[in-house]
């Protein structure tokens, strides 16, 4: 798999994560918000993300991102590495 094919992957597996946090009714709309930052900043060229499966919980999802990032990590600014980081503290995971 290309280094663009797993980021894509990767970022698909965040937008999970998004979706997950922000349709949550028990949910945290600000973990929401902040994993469009995370989008963000693992996306500088603006690739379209992958679908990915959707996991159990945004837990799941962003640890099956963190996985396949961790395939590429030169391709990962340490920006992104502290916010998902970050992210995946809050959350629990």
């Amino acid at each position: 798999m290309t280094a663009a094919r797993v980021l894509a992957l990767a970022l698909g597996h965040v937008r999970n994560a998004t979706w997950q946090l922000l349709n949550d009714p028990s949910g945290d709309l600000v973990l929401g918000l902040a994993c469009l930052d995370i989008e963000d900043l693992l996306n500088p060229d603006d690739i379209d993300p992958a679908i990915a499966p959707l996991g159990r919980d945004a837990a799941r999802s962003l640890a099956e991102a963190r996985t396949l990032l961790g395939q590429i990590p030169d391709q990962v600014s340490p920006a992104g590495w502290a916010a998902l980081l970050a992210l995946t503290v809050r959350i629990g995971a």
